[in-house]
C-alpha cells in the first residue's frame, strides 16, 4: 500500500481517536511496511524490527488526541519509530569503534557514497556495516539528522559521529565497489 498522506487518513486518523478497532487497523496496514523498514535499517533484525513497529503503532494511537494537524501524521509517525529505534540502541548498549577525536586524515571526494547502484544492493551492504556507523550513517543520510544531534542522541562527541560517518562511508564504497565489480 502507498504510504503517502491524503485527505481519507483524515477520517481513519478521526476514527482510530474514537478506537475504532478497524480504522485502526487500516492505519496501520498503510503505513507498516514504511515504518519497518526504517526500522530494520536500524537494528538490522527482524525480531527488533517487529517489536519497535508494534511499540510505535501503540504509542501512536495512544497519542493521536496530542497531534494537532492530521497532515503531520505520516512524519510524527515516523519520529515516533525512531524514538523508539534510538532507544532500542541505547538500550543494547551501542559500541562504537574505539576512535580518537579527530576525522580521518584520508577523506576526500571518494568518501561520499555511490548511491548510482541499485537501492536494495545499497540496503544490504548497510546492514553489514558495523552497528556504531551504520547507526550514524542511517541518522545523518537517510533521517537528515546533523551530527551534533546525532551526537546529542547518542550520547557520543560530534567527532565520534563524523568519524563513524565517514568510516562507514568508506566501507560501504569499498563493498559497493566490490559488488560491483564481483557482478
Amino acid at each position: 500500500m502507498n504510504s503517502e498522506y491524503n485527505d481519507n487518513d483524515s477520517n481513519l486518523i478521526g476514527r482510530c481517536r474514537n478506537g475504532e478497532a478497524k480504522a485502526q487497523f487500516i492505519l496501520f496496514r498503510k503505513y507498516s511496511k514504511a515504518m519497518y523498514n526504517i526500522a530494520i535499517r536500524f537494528t538490522n533484525n527482524h525480531m527488533d524490527a517487529e517489536d519497535i513497529l508494534q511499540e510505535s503503532f501503540i504509542t501512536a494511537f495512544e497519542k493521536l488526541p496530542e497531534l494537532m494537524n492530521t497532515a503531520t501524521f505520516p512524519g510524527w509517525l515516523k519520529k515516533i519509530v525512531i524514538n523508539r529505534c534510538i532507544d532500542q540502541i541505547r538500550k543494547n548498549r551501542l559500541i562504537f569503534d574505539d576512535l580518537d577525536d579527530k576525522l580521518p586524515d584520508d577523506r576526500d571526494k571518494d568518501d561520499e557514497p555511490d548511491f548510482i547502484s541499485d537501492p536494495a544492493i545499497v540496503h544490504d551492504l548497510i546492514k553489514n556495516l558495523p552497528e556504531g556507523g551504520r547507526t550514524v550513517l542511517v541518522l545523518h543520510i537517510l533521517e537528515g539528522y546533523k551530527h551534533r544531534e546525532i551526537a546529542d542522541i547518542l550520547g557520543i562527541s560530534e567527532s565520534t559521529s563524523k568519524t563513524q560517518y565517514f568510516r562507514a562511508i568508506k566501507i560501504l564504497n569499498r563493498n559497493l565497489k566490490q559488488k560491483i565489480y564481483a557482478s
